[in-house]
């Protein structure tokens, strides 16, 4: 296993064992107490082994529990405040903790090992139970090296990927028998088996009514600018990824004010297309690079870097991704600039790059697609009302138009889109983007499970709001995590999402609902909260951003490639048996055909996805 986390810790990886077994650590040094850190751990004399991946938030909090002094503070690593947690605390520490960490406890009194992980942020952690084995890690890879655990792709998982629909539970993962611990919470491991329980649950945040419209943005960015500066702690040049969206350009503007008293810079990366592509995503933001750079220039200490990915073509990007993840990802698309802007990044030899991921679900929350129509079908019919005369009136619409865009769009849209599928003659609705062989989907029970879950596979229905912003934070924490932990291992960095700390979105998910679309508007509270930190155009832009908006132009400057990869995958019998090839086939001759906004769109989801697929399945078949 120490060999199997030698990346993850280019400063060392030491383990320490026990007479129950070994825990261990990869140490990638990037704050300045971290030089300090000394996993694992033998706390007590006692038999006891602890390790920790941690990066905490709230240090000056748990020093001060802990009677540490000024003077020794800065020694102090931030595994070693995990340990005296768990030590003071117990299976309560969890909830104290904040920032992005993991740690694993074995207590021989009761003989049970306690994992742990934080609320939300950029952390994975996986475990195997084979008995009397009990296995734990941050990366699958490790697990695999052990006799005994077996590296066997999970068909569920492959048809969930495939259909972009759960048919297993959120802690799977595309291994058979191997999952990971989800966001908020802990398990134990012991004589009566697993435990697993959440220690921290969006859902029982309470609203907080009564509080003045300025009071509520006051507190937001107070909060925000705390979130920002306390990811800012690292030995080495600090970077951004920044894109013309609200999210992150609002990270960067806070970091580099926090930065600036420091007289450190800020190097911020946006990714720029190659070819001009609007015609292929009418309606969004082609290119971001105007209105991220109108950000950087604000600020003397932004160093801004453009990545156009020109090394990268979006099948290594791919191949690249899978090799590092050991898992398809659901942004096949992006995936070549993904690679390519942290090659730009550890090339200037950044410690930590900031990022925006969760944003969406929290700080900038729009209110909810289908809001003002969901009020109607509550029979809330007062509030429908003010509400929408509230955005005709700031979007300068008739009352014919806010009836048409707000209440029958919201209404008639799931049968359009269904119409439209079957005009196209997919078989399936889900056919159009999933390159999931029909036989396949048929033996996983998809359209049945679908059916029972009243799962809409056009995606065309609205959730309601509520459901839409759990649904958004969830997807992401679960997902993106640890994504972001992995990479970051990878390229030698912390990846950090201001945007992700639980005490802000504590205080987001506790405002009114009126303030995220205070006036008729939407992502009102950041919008209000970023008056002078951002550009105007910045402010208020309300199109959205396309990265990788290119890619299918791209594609078709690397024909051999294509045919390369989709002959390679025809002629393995293991993909050929989960993947519509055919459809895929046929996806890339329509492209090369024609190139419109629908072919592009298919190449960027049907093809790219199912070309992701299946170089995991060929990268799983070459290993187990």
């Amino acid at each position: 296993m120490s060999r199997a986390m030698e990346r993850w810790g280019p400063d060392g990886v030491f383990t320490a064992s026990g007479q129950a077994g070994v825990v261990g650590f990869a140490r990638l040094a990037i704050t300045p107490e971290s030089v300090h850190e000394s996993m694992p751990s033998r706390p007590c004399g006692t038999g006891a082994l602890f390790t920790a991946a941690a990066r905490l938030d709230n240090r000056d909090e748990l020093c001060d529990a802990f009677d540490i002094t000024g003077g020794e503070r800065g020694t102090v690593p931030d595994g070693e405040l995990a340990k005296r947690a768990w030590l003071a605390w117990g299976e309560d520490a969890p909830g104290r903790l904040f920032g992005d960490w993991s740690y694993a406890a074995w207590d021989p009194l009761t003989r049970t090992l306690f994992l742990a992980r934080d609320h939300l942020g950029n952390t994975g952690l996986f475990y195997c139970l084979r008995p009397p084995l009990f296995a734990f890690s941050s990366d699958p890879e490790a697990l695999f090296s052990l006799d005994g655990v077996e590296c066997r792709v999970s068909e569920r998982h492959l048809a969930s990927y495939l259909a972009i629909f759960p048919l297993g539970k959120p802690e799977d993962t595309c291994w058979e028998g191997v999952f990971r611990l989800l966001p908020a919470s802990c398990l134990k491991a012991g004589p009566r088996g697993l435990e697993a329980r959440r220690y921290w649950d969006m859902g029982d945040i309470p609203t907080e009514e009564g509080r003045r419209d300025d009071d509520c943005v006051a507190g937001f960015l107070e909060r925000y600018r705390e979130a920002v500066t306390v990811r800012l702690r690292s030995r080495r040049p600090v970077g951004a990824s920044l894109s013309a969206g609200l999210d992150s350009s609002s990270v960067t503007a806070l970091a580099a004010q926090a930065l600036e008293g420091e007289g450190r810079t800020l190097k911020a990366f946006t990714s720029v297309p190659l070819h001009e592509a609007s015609r292929l995503a009418p309606g969004t933001l082609a290119n971001e690079w105007p209105l991220a750079s109108a950000v950087a220039r604000r600020y003397g200490n932004i160093d801004h870097t453009a990545v156009d990915a020109s090394g990268v073509s979006p099948l290594q990007g791919i191949e690249r991704a899978v090799a590092l993840n050991r898992a398809p990802q659901h942004a096949a698309a992006n995936e070549y600039w993904i690679m390519a802007l942290h090659d730009a990044a550890r090339e200037q030899g950044l410690g930590v790059m900031l990022t925006g991921q969760l944003g969406n679900g929290g700080v900038s929350w729009s209110g909810g697609q289908g809001r003002i129509f969901w009020l109607f079908a509550e029979g809330r019919w007062g509030e429908g009302l003010d509400a929408l005369a509230r955005w005709k009136e700031r979007t300068g619409s008739s009352w014919v138009g806010a009836l048409a865009g707000q209440l029958i769009r919201p209404w008639l849209r799931p049968s359009f889109k269904r119409l439209q599928s079957r005009l196209r003659g997919a078989p399936r609705p889900w056919s159009e983007y999933a390159p999931i062989r029909p036989d396949f989907a048929s033996r996983m029970g998809l359209e049945q499970a679908m059916e029972e879950a009243r799962h809409d596979p056009t995606f065309s229905a609205l959730p309601h709001p509520r459901e839409q912003r759990r649904l958004t934070l969830m997807r992401n924490g679960v997902m993106a995590g640890p994504i972001w932990h992995v990479t970051g291992a990878a390229f030698g960095m912390d990846v950090r999402d201001p945007t992700a700390d639980a005490r802000l979105l504590r205080y987001c998910l506790g405002l009114p609902g009126c303030q995220d679309t205070f006036g008729g508007g939407e992502r009102m509270v950041i919008r209000r909260a970023v008056e002078g930190l951002v550009p105007p155009e910045v402010q208020w832009n309300t199109v959205r951003g396309r990265q990788g908006v290119d890619v299918a132009l791209r594609l078709l400057c690397f024909p051999g490639e294509m045919e390369n990869v989709l002959a390679r995958l025809e002629r393995n019998g293991q993909t050929a048996a989960y993947l519509d090839l055919p459809r895929m086939r046929g996806a890339w001759r329509a492209l090369q055909d024609r190139i419109t906004p629908y072919t592009a769109w298919q190449a960027s989801t049907l093809l790219l996805r199912g070309i992701m697929c299946g170089c995991f399945i060929e990268q799983a078949g070459r290993t187990g």
